[in-house]
């Protein structure tokens, strides 16, 4: 049973992946929400716009819709890759403590330096790997969410263990929380809203404001960031979807197709209908 299979029918899905599908030198809008646990080598990878170095017994939560890129790896990388749909989450987190939730999200990157807790993480994968390969009894979802749950868990704890001596390193700057709500928008609205100035109204601050911080965050301008989400959301209908470029072009919010082709081939360097092509 391929991934996208296990999911549909198991709403997660647990592979070893040396995360080659993301070394085409440009931004991918992740599918699902993904835990990367780095096993072997290291890679160097982005995650909205910011780096992290995986090396081993280290981990990265990166949610749904999430842009993500391989900007280096060495040839022996290997990570356990969990994939699980908006709907597992929400059933794992049922009842989890908030702050718990936070944490996660707060510090999605850490390196698992206890070797007890780098078993039992080993250990949960193991099990769930095992548990995904087997007919779905009758309380499959039970079992299989809980060792979901005991993972994020698992990573809240490592990382509230890690920060306990710096807690400054989790307290946001009023820049900080601008960009991360700049992101949440994006993930929101940029299939429809291309402008800089609807995010920075959103946000109740002026674009001049919102291009500073986006500068000062990810060394780009708003406007590189909003493009970026929406080249890498276009890419992917174009995949999947099997639209037309005219009903993509409309689904998008550009007047025509011409629009969009020219914004899509200023950014790619190629047309919707070669990009489409070139991945069939």
């Amino acid at each position: 049973m391929d991934y996208e299979e296990c999911i549909k029918t198991k709403g997660y899905a647990i592979m070893i992946s040396n995360i080659s599908d993301w070394e085409n030198n440009s931004l991918t809008a992740s599918k699902y929400n993904s835990l990367l646990y780095c096993i072997k080598g290291s890679a160097n990878i982005e995650v909205n716009l910011k780096e992290f170095m995986l090396v081993s017994d280290s981990y990265v939560v990166i949610p749904g819709d999430s842009l993500v890129k391989c900007i280096s790896k060495t040839e022996d990388f290997e990570a356990i890759k969990l994939l699980n749909t908006t709907e597992v989450m929400m059933s794992v987190s049922i009842g989890m403590n908030m702050d718990t939730m936070q944490n996660i999200f707060v510090n999605p990157y850490n390196r698992v330096l206890d070797e007890r807790e780098a078993k039992i993480m080993k250990n949960l994968f193991t099990a769930l790997e095992l548990y995904a390969e087997m007919p779905n009894f009758a309380h499959h979802a039970d079992f299989a969410f809980g060792l979901i749950r005991n993972l994020f868990i698992m990573i809240a704890d490592i990382g509230m263990s890690t920060k306990k001596d710096n807690m400054q390193s989790v307290v946001f700057t009023t820049a900080d929380s601008y960009f991360i709500n700049f992101i949440k928008l994006l993930h929101k609205h940029c299939c429809q809203q291309h402008d800089v100035a609807f995010y920075a109204d959103k946000l109740s601050i002026t674009p001049k404001y919102l291009n500073e911080i986006a500068r000062k965050t990810a060394n780009y301008t708003a406007k590189d960031i909003i493009s970026k989400f929406l080249v890498a959301r276009i890419k992917r209908e174009l995949i999947i979807s099997g639209n037309s470029v005219q009903r993509i072009a409309y689904d998008f919010n550009f007047c025509d197709q011409s629009s969009l082709g020219k914004f899509f081939k200023k950014a790619t360097g190629m047309s919707p209908v070669a990009f489409r092509r070139s991945r069939q």
